[in-house]
């Protein structure tokens, strides 16, 4: 008896498992008292797994010709090419150094392959609707869990670093307000008042300015795409009061809230918390050879903190443009992320949560340590992808 697998339940899992896996997998290793990167194994190998899967089951969509491809694996072998380079050719710390082959695995496995498996996919045959629906109540439940877990345990569940920490409270935030915006009539409002709340208070309690600062992007996102004058005035007139209390909780908070600290010395002083210095020996680097960059990292490990110097000061103008191709359907497609009328309304949502990364990586972090910021790339080049071929 033959078995057949329906395509959407394969699909709707895998988007699942990039979309809020990641938090599953750095979820509840500190309680169990486990090695968080061993606790976190069976996830990487479910991905590799599952991508292999994907790829092999949509071969037929794997078109040599599509520039999104050549553009994403042509900038990973050259990336791996730099980085072979750069720690043959330059000085790094020891521990560094033994991060050379774990890096190109990650790069190779949890970059290249599930990205490759993303761009497969064909997205106007996806229950969008039943993704959000799961990820919103995964992600509350695992915020749920992790108060009561701090309550007991003055702690948290997530074995992560606190910037991450907050974007988990971001993208629950993102979700509920897309939810409440567009999709109301589908969901508890109750429950998506909640769930706003919750998320908005993980990203002030996680100390880190970038998922504040991705709440507000996201946010201003939506309302536009809204296209309701009130709404936009709501929002203008909450950043201006979240502004001010800011400034009171400087003047008047003891400096409680270490989020509203950094956020305010970022506002009144342009402190960039240490990453001056980065950016500077960044843009030095660059300038060395600006055709192809030079070392990928600092010898300590430590990256400048943006994206766009980081691909500058590692892999030059010719890597910028190569990596930045793949997002060209994306460009041809725009309206499908900037009209209400245009395609699934929960393309606008998979958008969202991509710029709620994209701010992160102007920040922090380097170029393939955040697996969200990759996979929502290709997620939205996907859909950009899926769209110009339903035309042809």
């Amino acid at each position: 008896m033959k078995i057949t697998i329906n395509n959407n339940f394969i699909y709707k899992l895998f988007l699942l498992s990039v979309m809020v896996g990641n938090t599953i997998a750095i979820s509840f290793a500190k309680p169990l008292e486990m090695n968080p990167r061993n606790f976190s194994i069976p996830y990487r190998i479910f991905i590799i797994v599952f991508s292999l899967f994907i790829i092999y089951r949509e071969r037929r969509n794997i078109n040599l010709k599509n520039i999104s491809i050549i553009s994403l694996v042509g900038f990973w072998i050259f990336y791996i090419i730099k980085l072979i380079y750069s720690f043959n050719s330059y000085s790094f710390n020891q521990e560094v150094i033994r991060s050379e082959n774990e890096d190109i695995f990650r790069i190779l496995f949890l970059v290249l392959l599930p990205s490759i498996a993303l761009l497969c996919i064909n997205y106007s045959k996806i229950d969008f609707k039943s993704i959000a629906k799961y990820s919103v109540t995964i992600l509350c439940g695992l915020l749920v869990v992790n108060y009561i877990y701090g309550y007991i345990k003055l702690d948290h569940i997530f074995s992560t670093y606190y910037i991450m920490y907050g974007h988990i409270g971001a993208s629950l935030f993102i979700i509920s307000l897309f939810l409440l915006l567009f999709c109301k009539k589908d969901y508890n409002s109750f429950f998506l008042f909640f769930c706003l709340f919750l998320g908005l208070f993980n990203v002030i309690q996680s100390m880190a300015r970038s998922p504040l600062l991705a709440v507000f992007v996201c946010s201003f996102y939506m309302v536009l795409l809204k296209g309701n004058k009130k709404y936009l005035l709501y929002i203008i007139t909450l950043i201006l009061l979240f502004i001010g209390l800011v400034i009171l909780h400087q003047h008047y908070g003891n400096e409680q809230i270490t989020s509203f600290n950094r956020m305010y010395k970022w506002i009144a002083h342009g402190d960039t918390s240490s990453r001056g210095p980065l950016f500077s020996k960044a843009i030095e680097i660059f300038n060395s050879n600006p055709l192809f960059g030079g070392r990928i990292l600092f010898e300590d490990g430590v990256h400048p903190h943006n994206i766009f110097l980081e691909l500058l000061m590692a892999t030059g103008i010719l890597g910028l443009i190569i990596y930045f191709l793949k997002f060209l359907p994306v460009v041809k497609n725009a309206a499908l992320f900037w009209n209400i009328q245009k395609g699934n309304i929960y393309y606008k949502l998979i958008f969202a949560l991509f710029l709620q990364y994209f701010t992160l990586v102007q920040t922090s972090c380097n170029l393939f340590n955040i697996p969200e910021f990759l996979y929502f790339s290709s997620m939205i080049i996907g859909i950009g992808y899926t769209a110009k071929t339903q035309e042809v």
